[in-house]
């Protein structure tokens, strides 16, 4: 489904974030980069291992294999051998504004994962700067996430609940958290849906 209808009039903002907001990641030994075919078999092991389940492997796997997946989201950390220390990915959910009760089209970040013996390096930082840069050139007016306040705020996410948004998360409280596109307008009361693949992890 497109954003157009009230909700793109409406919370559609202008995009204002880059990677230089966050000058504070060292020049790494690795780079950032869309995700190749090469790299399937790698992120799919990257996940299991950073989570110790398949469950997360799994969503990667079904996320990019469905209508939201959007390969320029799907980004990996990869060294200078092609080896992937860490990935992220971004895909389509569905937001319905309360005001107006018409489904449009916001992202999720879910899975973000690297490499246990490369954690500690600003990877998932660099990941997840990158791609909320990608994000916002895009239409879609909301980020979603479930994680780290204390991670994620630093990216501009804020928490869902403060904004009158419900979601299948709602129970995770503070952790279950929302992102406007910078310079545009604050997030609306709505509700979140997630595509069902995402029931496994019973996390977003």
């Amino acid at each position: 489904m497109s954003s157009e209808g009230p909700m793109a009039r409406n919370v559609l903002g202008a995009r204002g974030m880059t990677t230089d907001t966050f000058e504070g990641v060292a020049t790494p030994a690795w780079t950032i980069r869309p995700e190749q075919p090469l790299d399937l078999d790698q992120i799919h092991d990257l996940h299991r291992e950073a989570f110790g389940r398949r469950d997360e492997a799994e969503l990667v796997d079904a996320i990019r294999s469905g209508p939201d997946f959007i390969p320029e989201l799907s980004l990996v950390a990869a060294a200078a051998d092609g080896s992937v220390l860490g990935h992220v990915l971004v895909s389509r959910i569905g937001f319905e504004e309360e005001e107006y009760a018409i489904r449009g089209d916001v992202l999720s970040l879910a899975p973000l994962a690297v490499l246990p013996p490369h954690t500690g390096r600003g990877i998932a930082s660099a990941l997840t700067a990158e791609a909320l840069a990608e994000a916002d050139r895009r239409a879609e007016p909301f980020v979603f996430v479930l994680g780290s306040p204390a991670f994620y705020a630093r990216f501009g996410f804020m928490a869902a609940i403060d904004h009158d948004i419900e979601g299948p998360y709602g129970g995770a409280g503070r952790a279950f958290q929302v992102r406007p596109r910078p310079s545009g307008p604050v997030p609306v009361a709505g509700t979140v849906f997630y595509p069902r693949m995402f029931e496994q992890l019973g996390a977003g």
